[in-house]
């Protein structure tokens, strides 16, 4: 199974979050995972804010950086170009996305993935409009 996971979900394989165990069920049926170009930067940027915020020890931030980026080594992106850009000014004329969002949304549909995963709840329900198979976690 293809899964296209967004970012607010992707943390949760990295920090223990509601629906972290959910996830994980979830990756072990995975046979891709397929990113977005940006969640490799929200992703940094996650962790950046938890040690920011005194959730996370900086020590156990850094190990968490190196498992990412060995990860990433696995993961299928959607690559930013001409496509991406077009599918994503389509998303946000059609629905009510921040930027970030909609190309989220738009990586999302251009991976041809079996279902696209989210935890963010505004994404959800746009993206339900969208893509037949999406989940929230």
């Amino acid at each position: 199974m293809r899964l296209f996971v967004d970012t607010s979900t992707l943390f949760k394989k990295y920090v223990d979050e509601p629906g972290s165990p959910d996830f994980d069920s979830l990756l072990n049926e995975a046979t891709d995972v397929v990113v977005s170009p940006l969640t490799h930067i929200e992703m940094h940027a996650a962790l950046s804010k938890c040690i920011r915020e005194n959730l996370l020890p900086i020590e156990h931030a850094e190990k968490l950086r190196m498992e990412i980026k060995r990860d990433f080594a696995f993961y299928s992106r959607v690559y930013w170009n001409e496509n991406l850009e077009e599918k994503a000014v389509e998303v946000v004329q059609k629905l009510s996305l921040k930027t970030l969002d909609a190309i989220q949304l738009a990586s999302g549909i251009l991976s041809k993935a079996d279902i696209f995963v989210t935890s963010d709840r505004k994404l959800f329900e746009e993206a339900h409009k969208v893509i037949q198979k999406t989940k929230f976690i």
